[in-house]
């Protein structure tokens, strides 16, 4: 599946780093706070997506009762206070290993702060795996389709040898927007059914990132 590429784009949170249920934490004590029902990992992933903004409202959260500010302030606080108790999932260095070794690039493209990541990387000792880390310069998770232009450009990537590798449904639509091709892993924070049906098809989903190695 992976025979015309030479260069990896990976997504971060949920596709190399498993912190799946550290997110669904903090999601449900954003919702204690406003007094309402919490989530499960099935309607966590059946809701969790971008803009961060529509995924709360989607769950519950009352965006009248508490700023973005505030709630992206407390997701932050504990995110950042706990993260490094989550992993990276199963055989995900023995992936990065695979890929270095056929002497392919590889990247990452992350919604997340950039410097925030490149601390992780250290923490989990993968950092020279990756030629570059591109991501924002906030916590607000916004879009990262400019970046990923950003990072084509500077690195000269030729788009026909290069895929983006991530878990969620704005994986898919930032890989059309740059004009590269997709797959995207169903153990992340969105659900297998709902990265097939909403892709229509036109992404191929695997269900562990150790199956793009067979």
């Amino acid at each position: 599946m992976l025979k015309p590429y030479n260069t990896i784009i990976w997504d971060w949170n949920g596709t190399l780093l498993n912190d799946i249920d550290l997110c669904i934490d903090i999601a449900n004590k954003l919702l204690s706070d406003q007094n309402k029902t919490s989530l499960d990992k099935q309607q966590y992933k059946s809701s969790f997506g971008f803009p961060i903004t529509d995924y709360y409202t989607k769950i519950g959260i009352d965006m009248q009762q508490e700023s973005f500010e505030l709630l992206t302030k407390k997701f932050i606080t504990q995110y950042t206070e706990e993260v490094k108790n989550c992993g990276l999932h199963h055989k995900a260095e023995e992936v990065l290993e695979t890929f270095r070794t056929r002497n392919w690039s590889q990247y990452i493209l992350t919604a997340a702060h950039k410097d925030s990541v490149l601390s992780l990387l250290d923490f989990h000792g993968i950092d020279s795996y990756f030629e570059e880390v591109e991501g924002l310069d906030n916590h607000r998770a916004e879009t990262k389709v400019y970046r990923g232009k950003e990072l084509l450009k500077n690195n000269n990537i030729v788009r026909t040898q290069a895929v983006l590798i991530g878990d969620t449904l704005h994986d898919h639509e930032v890989a059309q927007e740059i004009g590269v091709d997709c797959i995207l892993i169903a153990n992340g924070h969105q659900s297998k059914e709902r990265l097939e049906d909403e892709s229509k098809g036109k992404v191929m989903v695997l269900d562990f990132i150790h199956d793009l190695i067979g």
